[in-house]
């Protein structure tokens, strides 16, 4: 039986309770006033563009996406991330529909215009078991909703392997430990049940599910071995999957296709950006 019929009312109550658990584990970046006020902009602004009144769960969850991965040393930050979010839902449309997650385009723009005063962070949920069943709750609950639980298994599959394969060949103080601790963050958290899965963005077709997974996994480690360990790969991965996969799931016009290379271009662009930028020790 199904409680709740909104899946993205379903994935807003479900990162209220992550924001909840930070806050009671002290790892919450910003205060619960300054949470409210983001998402209040974010629905605003979502409000604005489509000129009718609605209760924009996709736009709050955008919000708390940013709150929950992205940190800023200016207030202005996070307001021109989510700007750059969810216009990009609205305004730039390949096959009919955005190819981006908001949150993750938030956040990579917020770092190739902000850093070093916008970074990736890492939250600890904490080591308690019941915060461990309580968030294995959460993610699966979400998953099995939006139906793309493949994704999410077959990047966790293909992210353990080839980590243990490759990285630990490029870092002499990797281990198999620190690794599996490194998965257990807020924002890791977020990635993987979350932005990862977004069923607007991602295939429906079980075998190009595991594919999506199975790529991101494959471009964020290649990112680690050609560029360096950094904590804003794994978006990075995602941003750059999410083009690549584009023509193989929709149907394109020829008008899409102009979009696409525009948009192709646009991620070089990135690429090269966030490959030269200077890794801070807290942002990875």
């Amino acid at each position: 039986m199904i409680l709740i019929n909104s899946i993205q009312l379903q994935q807003l109550i479900n990162l209220l309770l992550l924001v909840t658990l930070s806050y009671l584990n002290n790892t919450l970046q910003t205060t619960p006033l300054n949470i409210a006020l983001l998402m209040l902009y974010s629905g605003f602004l979502e409000l604005s563009i489509k000129k009718e009144f609605y209760i924009p769960y996709s736009a709050f969850i955008t919000a708390l996406g940013v709150v929950l991965m992205l940190g800023w040393l200016k207030w202005y930050i996070p307001y021109v991330a989510i700007t750059f979010g969810i216009l990009q839902k609205h305004y730039w449309k390949i096959g009919g529909k955005h190819i981006f997650n908001p949150s993750n385009f938030a956040l990579i723009v917020a770092i190739f215009l902000f850093y070093p005063k916008a970074l990736p962070i890492v939250g600890e949920l904490g080591k308690s078991n019941y915060i461990f069943y309580i968030v294995l709750l959460i993610g699966i609950s979400i998953l099995i909703r939006v139906n793309r639980y493949i994704i999410t298994l077959s990047f966790l599959i293909a992210y353990s392997i080839l980590s243990y394969l490759i990285l630990k060949e490029i870092d002499p103080t990797w281990n198999l430990e620190h690794f599996i601790s490194s998965l257990y963050s807020t924002s890791f958290v977020v990635f993987i049940f979350f932005m990862l899965t977004d069923p607007i963005t991602t295939p429906n077709s079980f075998l190009k599910q595991i594919f999506f997974g199975f790529f991101v996994a494959l471009v964020i480690t290649l990112l680690n071995y050609f560029i360096g360990i950094r904590f804003w790969h794994q978006f990075l991965g995602l941003f750059i999957v999410s083009i690549l996969f584009t023509p193989f799931y929709r149907e394109l016009q020829k008008e899409d296709f102009k979009k696409l290379l525009i948009t192709i271009i646009f991620a070089i662009i990135i690429v090269i950006n966030f490959s030269i930028k200077k890794a801070l020790y807290f942002s990875m």
